[in-house]
């Protein structure tokens, strides 16, 4: 039970790394935009849509919320 723990702990690590590095490498831009006070990363998609990631009440899930164009 205790290696089955281990193993699922380096799992869900491993993958939220390379989750944190794909989206860095294709969609991560130098642009930041402010709500309310609080500062969010601005992301693209590939066909050049800006986002930010948003945290919702369920502290597991993002959404990620469209900006729209200046």
């Amino acid at each position: 039970m205790e290696k089955k723990i281990i193993l699922l702990l380096l799992l869900i690590t491993c993958s939220c790394a390379s989750l944190e590095e794909r989206i860095k490498e294709h969609s991560y831009t130098n642009e930041w935009h402010y709500v309310n006070g609080d500062r969010y990363q601005v992301y693209k998609t590939r066909s050049g849509k800006r986002y930010i990631i948003v945290n919702t009440k369920n502290l597991y899930k993002v959404k990620r919320k469209y900006l729209w164009k200046k």
